[in-house]
């Protein structure tokens, strides 16, 4: 557990140097380019509170989705 902390807090420190570093820059972008800085960068704050490591992957979704079709076609 306290190894999973640090990764909340090392993602929200990530998050504050870009934000940091691209301070300047994003004066002059667009406005539809700074919400999709912000939305990744909210997404990304987001995902760290969640323990991805015990998260199915993808194959798992497709065959929860597919696997009684798979059934239905044999």
């Amino acid at each position: 557990m306290p190894g999973y902390w640090n990764t909340i807090f090392l993602v929200q420190a990530f998050i504050w140097l870009i934000v940091l570093f691209e301070w300047k820059r994003m004066k002059n972008i667009s406005k539809a380019d700074k919400i999709t800085i912000a939305a990744i960068l909210v997404l990304s704050a987001m995902m760290s509170f969640l323990k991805v490591e015990n998260v199915p992957g993808p194959i798992t979704l497709l065959h929860y989705i597919f696997g009684p079709l798979g059934k239905l076609m044999e």
